[in-house]
């Protein structure tokens, strides 16, 4: 069932981050070819309006990402998790087929909408895929399936630059049909999510149908003993803060904010988020391409030397998937933090001081590699990839999103993921705007801010974020 749930979701949202690097140039290439004749020109366009028009179609990803992130909560709410995650296929479906369509139709207008549309589609897949498997999930595998919405989307990612190597769809012919391509996994999971149940915990604690839910539960756990798990469940019904019956107006955006039961833990995964962007993944990603070339990997051969550091990501993540429930999220966290403030400290000095000293380029390479482990470990998933311009992203991660999740009870989770899920958004795009201003004004010496940030945020988690392994939803609320 995992699958079926992480193949439409986790895994479309990790491919739709990579699509669209390897045939970068090809498609600017057909802008400007497009444009050209549409608009009868002499010559070709500029290179800055094609860098504009670009700039706009990667863009485009992240508000629609952000829309779809901040509605994910109502939808899952309104018509439960299962039949959300249907609907939130269909606009993957349109944006795909609209993007690919682009070439035929002559109309580069047709990709920037479809990316807009496909990032709503994505917004939704990163709050409800994580909220799905936690609330079908037993609370001592909590970590491990958490953990498997991280891996789907590296594969994802990971896939995605392999497909679009030159060799395979990265052409002039074949880049419409990768981008084509992401339908198939998310057809799978559009047949499939309908033989299968819905959230037994929203149905007991939304609904109040307390059959269905007993129904549900014998079939995710292949065990006609359900006791424990409805009983956990009537104790969360219990507490005065939820009822059976509890309507969505109880839990306001508003409530949140004011009520401090609610605040204090939406603070901790709002700032989870925030870690996670402003960690310094996107600069280590920045300088990735200019490391590999001063140790001297061929510039046609560094978007092999990306792609292997992507498998990298994907194989901690792997390693991740049975350690989450063993070592517990806070030393997944906080472990690969401490190390993340050394790394950056020993990067800073390394690039400064490769110039007189050769080595230490190799050095730089050890350190890339390092923070990628350490980050994939806990912060979350990362694209990486290289052509004639940086492509970077850092996007929501297995102990972000889970914990995040896991802090809320029944009631108020939805409307609080939302708002988890609109701050990553929201924080990527900021960082997206402002990460190259801030490159160009310090240089190298712009590791030196994330590491001050570093350091703020390991006291942070060290403080404020608690151990949720193995701890029921009500139990978790209760420390706050």
């Amino acid at each position: 069932m995992a699958v079926v749930i992480l193949m439409g979701n986790s895994f479309m949202f990790g491919y739709n981050i990579g699509v669209l690097n390897q045939p970068a140039q090809l498609i600017r290439d057909f802008y400007n070819r497009t444009y050209t004749e549409r608009w009868e020109m002499d010559e070709p366009i500029d290179d800055y309006t094609i860098m504009f028009l670009w700039s706009i179609t990667t863009a485009l990803f992240l508000p629609g990402g952000m829309i779809g992130a901040f509605s994910a909560g109502f939808l899952a709410d309104r018509v439960g998790r299962k039949r959300a995650v249907l609907i939130s296929h269909i606009p993957c479906f349109i944006g795909a087929i609209l993007s690919s369509l682009c070439i035929v139709a002559k109309a580069p207008e047709l990709l920037m909408i479809g990316r807009f549309i496909v990032g709503l589609s994505c917004g939704f897949a990163t709050q409800l895929a994580p909220m799905y498997l936690l609330e079908i999930t037993p609370f001592n595998l909590k970590g491990a399936f958490g953990t498997m919405n991280q891996l789907f989307v590296t594969l994802g990612i990971f896939l995605s630059s392999v497909f679009g190597l030159r060799e395979i769809l990265g052409t002039e012919d074949g880049w419409q049909y990768l981008i084509l391509l992401q339908c198939i996994p998310a057809l799978f999971s559009a047949i499939a999510l309908p033989f299968l149940p819905d959230s037994p915990r929203y149905l007991m604690l939304n609904r109040g149908k307390r059959i269905a839910t007993e129904k549900a539960l014998r079939f995710l756990r292949q065990d006609n003993d359900v006791s424990a798990d409805i009983e956990e469940m009537e104790t969360e019904c219990a507490d005065k803060e939820l009822e059976t019956t509890e309507v969505d107006e109880e839990y306001t955006m508003r409530k949140l904010l004011t009520t401090k039961a609610l605040r204090a833990p939406l603070i901790v995964a709002i700032m989870l988020q925030m870690i996670q962007q402003l960690s310094g993944i996107n600069a280590v990603f920045f300088y990735s391409g200019g490391i590999y070339a001063n140790a001297g990997v061929a510039q046609d051969s560094i978007q092999y030397a990306v792609i292997g550091t992507n498998a990298v990501n994907v194989a901690m993540t792997i390693i991740a998937v049975p350690i989450m429930d063993i070592a517990g999220r806070r030393a997944l966290l906080l472990y690969p933090m401490f190390a993340m403030i050394g790394i950056l400290g020993l990067i800073t000095a390394a690039l400064n001081l490769q110039s007189g000293y050769p080595w230490m380029s190799y050095i730089s390479i050890l350190c890339v590699i390092s923070y990628v482990i350490c980050f994939a470990v806990g912060l979350g998933e990362y694209f990486m990839a290289y052509n004639d311009m940086q492509i970077y992203a850092a996007f929501p991660g297995p102990i972000p999103m889970m914990v995040g999740a896991e802090l809320f009870r029944q009631g108020p989770r939805t409307r609080a993921m939302s708002l988890a899920g609109l701050a990553n958004w929201l924080f990527t795009l900021v960082l997206a705007i402002s990460f190259e201003l801030i490159q160009k004004a310090i240089k190298e010496y712009t590791f030196l801010i994330f590491l001050v940030l570093m350091i703020f945020f390991t006291a942070f988690v060290y403080f404020k974020v608690p151990e949720t392994k193995n701890k029921t939803f009500e139990e978790i609320a209760s420390m706050f």
